[in-house]
């Protein structure tokens, strides 16, 4: 049982750090900004990898209401991904 154990825990390290090196280094969040965090929800509107533009995109609006904005030009698709892309990475740093 112990060699399971530590098989799954090794397996476990290895798929986080190949997680972490696709991130891009500019979005990774500092240790320093999530040393005494308690509420994990606020993280990505105070960690400072999202614009505030980007956080508008990712938290204001329904999948309808991001089409409409697409629609009228308001927003690139490039921004909506990028913006989305970014809070997940966010969220992928997260997970313990």
């Amino acid at each position: 049982m112990g060699s399971v154990l530590r098989d799954y825990k090794t397996i476990a390290a290895e798929k986080k750090l190949q997680r972490s090196s696709k991130i891009p280094k500019s979005w990774l969040i500092p240790s320093s900004k999530l040393h005494g965090i308690s509420n994990f929800l606020e993280v990505p509107i105070t960690c400072g990898i999202l614009t505030s533009l980007e956080v508008e995109i990712t938290s204001k609006y329904d999948a309808t209401a991001l089409v409409e904005k697409l629609k009228e030009g308001v927003w690139s698709v490039e921004q909506v991904t990028v913006a989305f892309c970014k809070r997940a990475a966010i969220a992928q740093q997260l997970v313990g």
